[in-house]
Order: structure tokens, then sequence, then C-alpha cells
């Protein structure tokens, strides 16, 4: 990943399965946009609070939208959260997703609240005893949770995203990952090429990396681009629709 390379133009992706665009939305930023903060190790290599911001263009140009993401240390533990909204032609998104986890990022509870137009999701996750369980937040009474086995550390989508920080800061590509965003996801990334990027009127040296999230009956790719930077940060997410390519973009970080 050191030196640059010559890009190869990827495959576009299928359409058969293809997720909605609410979805892809919420999926992208929750998978890639971490390295934000430091490359330390462990405890240091995220800030007790931490607060990071993207903005999110319509294929037109015209901003849509935003997401936000908050990291607090419950020292042991800890508490991420992400919300997304945006208003798209014919759908309003209104998305927030909270995850707790151990000291090692292992995930012990995540929950889901989706608005897409009029479709609704309430969901938890639970991590327990090596089984993940699945609950209805609306309709808690209404037959019994979906429970999966998992590993001894899984991960909800939140924890892994912050989990990889380490391996995107050391520069190293992750190998194939499943994280748990309701159904599980299998991500996979490969390194393209490194490049230049404006961002905020600034050039930056940025690695370009090429990313698939496949579910149970879904499949996306898209393109993230992380900064040369010692922290790695998330500069860039672009995702092609058949509306055009949208984009999400590191926005300067707000005051507390």
């Amino acid at each position: 990943m050191a030196g640059q390379t010559t890009a190869t133009r990827p495959s576009a992706p299928s359409k058969r399965g293809r997720l909605p665009i609410g979805a892809v939305l919420a999926l992208t930023l929750i998978a890639f946009a971490s390295g934000s903060v430091s490359a330390q190790e462990r405890d240091s290599a995220i800030a007790q609070f931490e607060h990071l911001e993207y903005t999110i263009t319509w294929p037109s140009g015209l901003p849509v939208g935003k997401a936000e993401f908050r990291a607090r240390d419950l020292d042991p533990g800890w508490r991420l959260e992400m919300t997304l909204r945006a208003s798209l032609p014919q759908i309003e998104i209104d998305d927030a997703f909270v995850s707790w986890t151990d000291a090692g990022m292992c995930s012990r509870a995540f929950e889901k609240h989706v608005r897409h137009g009029a479709k609704r999701v309430h969901e938890s996750l639970r991590f327990a005893d090596g089984e993940l369980e699945r609950s209805n937040m609306e309709a808690p009474g209404r037959g019994p949770p979906g429970r999966t086995p998992i590993g001894e550390c899984a991960r909800d989508a939140l924890a892994h995203l912050y989990f990889l920080r380490r391996d995107l800061a050391a520069g190293r590509i992750p190998p194939p990952s499943d994280v748990y965003f309701g159904a599980g996801y299998r991500v996979r990334m490969e390194f393209v090429r490194t490049r230049w990027l404006t961002i905020g009127g600034a050039r930056q040296l940025a690695d370009e990396i090429r990313t698939v999230v496949r579910g149970p009956a879904s499949e996306h790719a898209f393109t993230v681009y992380f900064g040369r930077d010692s922290a790695h940060t998330l500069l860039l997410v672009r995702a092609d629709f058949e509306e055009g390519p949208f984009s999400m973009q590191l926005a300067e970080e707000e005051d507390e």
C-alpha cells in the first residue's frame, strides 16, 4: 500500500439482490468510517469522547444529509453511536444505531432504529454465551427471538468498525470478516491504488479501497478512500446507484 499503483477499473456490482439506497448508506458508513483519531494501540486509539461527521451528497452534487458517529469510553467497554439523516427524492431516511462493547470491542448489545419513508424497524441484538439473540423491539411478545450461533468475540457493525482501526492505520487490509447489522454480512476489501484527493479545499494523499458487503440475499460494492495520515482517516466514500454516484465525505468536526 505504500507506493503508487496503477489502478484497474473495478467491475460493476451485480444488480441481483442489491440493497435499498437507505440500507447501503447506513452499511457503507458503519462498515468503514473508522481510523479517524489516532494510530496508537487499544485504549488510546479512540478518544475518550469522539465525534465524527460525514456529509452525504446526491449525484448532482447537492448535499442531502449527514451521518454522525460518537464513541464514549465507559471504562471498561465502549458505547458507540451512529445517526444518519437524509432527504432523498420520494423518501426520508432517519436512522440511529447504538452498540455496547467490552474493552476488546467484542459486542454485548446492539440496537437498530430505522425509518426509510413508511418503513420502520426497531431491533435489538444481544451477544452472550456463543449465541446472538435478535428481537423485534416493537413487538416483544410476538414469538421467541431469533437465535444464531456466533464465535467467542462476535461484533456488530459499529464494534467491527472501531476494531478495524488498528489494521487500517498500520497499513494492513483486514481479511474478509463477518459483521452483524441485524442479519450477518460478509465484508471484503481490496486495495486499488494510492491517489490525491481534494477534501475541504486541501489536497491529501489517499488509499483507494474497493469494498464489497454481502448479505443473506443482497450484495453491494463501493469505494472508500483513507488518508495517508497517521490515523488513516476515512476521507470519502463513493457508491453507485441507478440514480448515479452518491458520495459521503468527512466534514469538519464540530465542537461539543
